[in-house]
């Protein structure tokens, strides 16, 4: 009787574990479940695709616009490097420029007396000056000198021509011309002085 409960034991075992595995064969034997698994998967998959390509494109965009921005950065490191290249030159004419404009105070008295003993120098007679008021443009004070002077054509030219030329820098702003009676030139000259 033990041999046979052994035997009954093992065959309902047996049978039990037939009964199960073929259960379970059976959840893989049912195609819809297999199509509805693949489906998921394949959503998945398609739906990790998208997401994947967006981020993807969204980092190629980000790439593109740090390529543009290094390269305007490389521009503007080129154009800094050709300015301080340059910036001996610069530094060497705003020292220039700066020795063209006086440092010292406009004086209608020294103004007067300069231009008189200048236009001795060309042949030319101071007949009249007369200043405006001094004016500040926010760089330099400016006044003008309203000039009235005689002499030849060659002279009169030869004074307005080294006036412009002149260090410090002045600037005539008119000039009228007339022939006076003397078969000479009268000019009458507005002449700005600077100073800083």
């Amino acid at each position: 009787m033990a041999l046979s409960d052994v035997l009954k034991k093992k065959e309902a075992t047996g049978e039990a574990s037939a009964k199960e595995a073929k259960e379970k064969k059976n959840i893989m034997d049912d195609v819809r479940l297999v199509i509805a698994i693949i489906v998921v998967a394949c959503i998945a998959l398609i739906a990790l695709i998208v997401y994947t390509t967006g981020v993807i494109n969204q980092t190629n965009a980000q790439i593109d616009s740090a390529k543009q921005k290094y390269q305007q950065n490389q521009a503007e490191i080129a154009n800094l490097l050709a300015l301080q290249a340059r910036s001996g030159d610069y530094i060497a004419q705003k020292e220039q420029y700066d020795s063209m404009i006086s440092s010292d105070q406009l004086d209608s008295t020294e103004i007067m007396i300069d231009l008189d003993k200048f236009a001795a120098d060309h042949n030319c007679v101071l007949e009249s000056i007369t200043f405006d008021d001094i004016t500040n443009t926010g760089l330099v004070n400016q006044i003008a000198a309203n000039v009235k002077i005689n002499g030849s054509f060659a002279d009169v030219m030869k004074f307005c021509q080294d006036t412009v030329n002149s260090n410090p820098i002045k600037r005539i702003d008119t000039i009228k011309l007339a022939k006076n009676n003397n078969t000479g030139m009268t000019a009458e000259l507005v002449i700005v002085e600077f100073s800083k």
